[in-house]
């Protein structure tokens, strides 16, 4: 699928390994991050919507894995409708990319008014979230046009990384592998759209359907979520994500009507994933779109082969380019206007 002027949304697809390259320069100086937040903190808490959800249980794994603090994270709505008073020795981390976010700034306006620590993520210095939190931390993607959040949601990934390596550093641990990695992202994910194949086929292929499910474990759930949700936007289509394992319990049985689906799994993955794989194609024989980074045979009717990596953000961060463009190329073969979805806005106050 070709298409001759560029959208908006693909603009900005491209535009993120030089958004991420300069928000990591600005934050990392001789090893050093230059990151203000609490020096001791007892746990996470990560409130969002939308695509800042699907970011914030990305940064859960960051933070459980780098800097091993216990994080939770819960919908904006959900958690403003709780009776439950915030936890005092807390960090609470709202993420929003127009820092306008209804249902974001009101979760934030509850923490502060009980005391508790807050740290804002967004791209909008002059906003609400902004001026709420005691803590805070401007992505500086730049204005994003399109509705459907790309770079905002690549630059904030990569705040919520930095942020849990402050907090390894703050606790003493050895962090300099990270940080020498992390200088480097920007080289890493410079080519990885040029270089992953089959991208235009997969697209092609699913632009067919009116429905299919995304599946993915662990982090890949998180960027099964997102892939779902950046198709929905752009192209209507009724995605659902959901977590490898679960899906074989009951809601596998979708394939019984839909014969495809999208499975994310990487080089990172384990016995369980190949055993729930392997189930899912002998009991139903889907013609699968498989994105990934390993060499394995997953049985798939097509293979979106992404540059292999081994540093876990520049893996992350290759997934969700290829999603990205994956939901753009579905959209434009259907002939949707990606920047402007029908009855979308961003949800701000």
């Amino acid at each position: 699928m070709f298409f001759k002027k560029q959208t908006q949304m693909e603009l900005e697809i491209l535009e993120q390994p030089a958004v991420i390259g300069a928000f990591i320069e600005g934050l990392v100086e001789n090893y050093v991050l230059k990151i203000d937040m609490p020096s001791k903190i007892q746990s996470i808490k990560i409130v969002a919507s939308g695509s800042s959800y699907n970011c914030g249980l990305l940064g859960k794994r960051f933070f459980e894995d780098i800097a091993q603090i216990d994080t939770k994270i819960e919908f904006s709505g959900e958690f403003v409708c709780k009776n439950k008073q915030p936890e005092k020795d807390a960090l609470y981390i709202f993420i929003s990319q127009s820092g306008e976010t209804y249902d974001t700034t009101l979760a934030a306006k509850k923490v502060k008014e009980s005391g508790a620590m807050t740290l804002a993520i967004v791209n909008n210095e002059n906003s609400t979230l902004w001026n709420l939190c005691d803590y805070k931390i401007n992505i500086n993607a730049g204005k994003e046009n399109s509705i459907a959040a790309t770079k905002s949601f690549s630059a904030s990934l990569c705040a919520l990384y930095l942020c849990a390596v402050k907090i390894a550093q703050n606790n003493s641990k050895d962090v300099t592998p990270y940080l020498k990695n992390i200088l480097d992202t920007r080289n890493k994910i410079e080519n990885v759209l040029d270089l992953t194949l089959n991208i235009d086929k997969a697209a092609k292929f699913l632009s067919k359907y009116s429905a299919f499910p995304t599946v993915g474990q662990g982090v890949n759930y998180a960027l099964a979520r997102e892939c779902a949700l950046k198709i929905k936007e752009t192209s209507y289509i009724d995605v659902n994500a959901y977590s490898m394992g679960e899906f074989v319990h009951g809601h596998v049985a979708i394939l019984n009507k839909i014969n495809t689906l999208i499975e994310i799994i990487t080089s990172d993955f384990c016995e369980f994933e190949i055993k729930t794989l392997n189930k899912i194609t002998n009991d139903y024989k889907p013609k699968s779109v498989v994105i990934t980074d390993s060499e394995e045979d997953f049985g798939a009717g097509i293979s979106v082969i992404i540059p292999y990596c081994e540093d876990m953000l520049v893996r992350v961060l290759s997934v969700v380019f290829v999603i990205q463009m994956l939901a753009l190329k579905i959209a434009l073969g259907l002939k949707r206007n990606v920047d402007k979805p029908h009855g979308l806005n961003k949800v701000v106050s």
